[in-house]
């Protein structure tokens, strides 16, 4: 994107990190690929497993066939095909059965769903590449909601001053907030038009916690239990308490993140109004299912009112609904306070703080197998912090011994496309520069079985 003149100075130094992300390379090299599942969640046919050369830049993972890369030769041009992971699950594999009961299990797979209930499967040659890859994912994906959150700081740092009602959004909200919205449950699902109610904590129990935090002694810093509500989704619009005995279609119980999409143009910004909250969603079907998710809202515009006040008018309830970045209080400002929209956004050039080898070793802690995303954003946020201190510390940019680290103290650089000395690679010169990257496991491993047969705390629930 084009940075210029008539850019406010609060989006200009988000502007710069997003187009950064975009061309930033995380991580690259070959592995085997399996299409294992359609959007509608049904095995494909073709169970042909495909060794693909590839390169994370941004969340968008471009691969190349290796056979068609090998056939054409140094001069000749193959194009990727591209999965987009913004809004991935991903689930590391340790052992998937094959189809034939005389072949070992398939070892280090990672599953990714992008879209509806799609799947890949990615087969590496080695535990060690298969982590340096999902650490790779998750780093990308987290500095990209990370920015995303930041966007939506700096969006009403710079433009929140000019709405005349400004004040009036600011308020806490204490009824219902009620609109037509358009809505994605997930990504890949189709559009639906919905009424949306959202619910902030009850009334009662707020002046009830207030007036017992008077009570407590000055010396009491242990913070108060946030009181939360809800979002409801229904498929239709009815007067007063009658829209209470409606069943809605979907809800949201709980959130940890909700922030303003930028819209891929700044020309697009003003109108804008697409939200993402993640959190907990339970849609009302028979039978009824909850899980760990994201919505998409998209909060339709009335007349007479600009796309920035309507999306301001459905986040700061929703944030207190939750009670997320400071709110219903004072939204948290400090870059240096995980609760912030703002948080972790640097003085300098570079955007991000963390490595590679950084994610890396929280894959490998203990349990982390079972962290929902929740908990992922979480660890994130906290070993952020960590790097962060260390730096305004003046200490080394590894905060632990990397004398014990499995790279033998060597920490894998991601670079950005402006660096001078930018490790970003071309097709070309990864290829044909040197040997190839060891990602890929050796052919004539075993016919993949569905995944069906693994238990299921192995494979991500969507």
């Amino acid at each position: 994107m084009d940075i210029t003149q008539d850019t406010i100075p609060e989006l200009q130094p988000v502007f710069s990190f997003l187009n950064s992300h975009s061309n930033k390379l995380y991580q690259e090299g070959y592995f085997l690929k399996l299409d294992d599942q359609n959007t509608q969640g049904k095995p494909n046919a073709d169970r042909t497993r495909t060794e693909c050369f590839a390169q994370l830049v941004g969340t968008v993972l471009s691969l190349w066939d290796a056979a068609e890369l090998d056939a054409a030769g140094e001069d000749g041009e193959v194009l990727p095909k591209f999965i987009n992971l913004t809004d991935a699950s991903i689930k590391m594999i340790e052992s998937l059965p094959t189809r034939s009961k005389d072949e070992q299990p398939l070892q280090n797979i990672l599953s990714i769903s992008t879209a509806g209930r799609n799947r890949y499967l990615l087969h590496f040659n080695s535990h060690h590449s298969l982590v340096q890859w999902t650490a790779g994912i998750r780093l990308a994906m987290y500095e990209h909601s990370t920015l995303q959150e930041a966007y939506t700081g700096a969006l009403i740092a710079g433009k929140g001053k000019t709405l005349n009602n400004i004040n009036v959004i600011l308020e806490r909200a204490r009824l219902p907030t009620e609109s037509w919205v358009r809505v994605r449950f997930g990504a890949g699902v189709p559009w639906r038009r919905c009424w949306c109610v959202i619910t902030p904590p009850d009334e009662k129990e707020y002046a009830k916690q207030q007036k017992e935090m008077k009570k407590r002694s000055a010396y009491d810093r242990s913070s108060a239990p946030t009181l939360k509500g809800d979002i409801k989704f229904y498929d239709q619009r009815k007067e007063g308490k009658k829209q209470k005995k409606l069943q809605p279609i979907a809800s949201i119980t709980d959130a940890y993140a909700a922030y303003a999409i930028y819209p891929q143009a700044k020309s697009l910004v003003d109108a804008s109004t697409l939200v993402k909250v993640e959190g907990n969603v339970s849609i009302h079907t028979e039978p009824p299912s909850s899980t760990e998710g994201f919505v998409f809202v998209m909060p339709e515009v009335p007349s007479m009112v600009s796309g920035f006040e309507m999306l301001l008018r459905n986040l700061f309830p929703t944030w207190d609904t939750f009670g997320l970045y400071g709110r219903p209080g004072r939204l948290v400002a400090s870059v240096l306070d995980q609760r912030s929209l703002m948080f972790a956004m640097p003085k300098h050039k570079r955007y991000g703080y963390l490595e590679i080898l950084d994610v890396a070793a929280l894959i490998n802690e203990q349990g982390s197998s079972s962290w929902n995303e929740r908990e992922w954003r979480k660890r994130l946020k906290e070993i952020t912090g960590t790097r962060m201190n260390a730096i305004e510390e003046g200490g080394p940019r590894t905060g632990r011994n990397s004398a014990n680290s499995p790279m033998g103290g060597l920490r894998p650089k991601v670079g950005f496309a402006d660096d001078q000395a930018s490790t970003r690679s071309s097709r070309s010169h990864s290829l044909n520069g040197g040997p190839r990257t060891d990602s890929a496991p050796p052919e004539g491993q075993g016919n993949w079985q569905q995944p069906g047969s693994v238990r299921a705390p192995m494979i991500a629930a969507h």
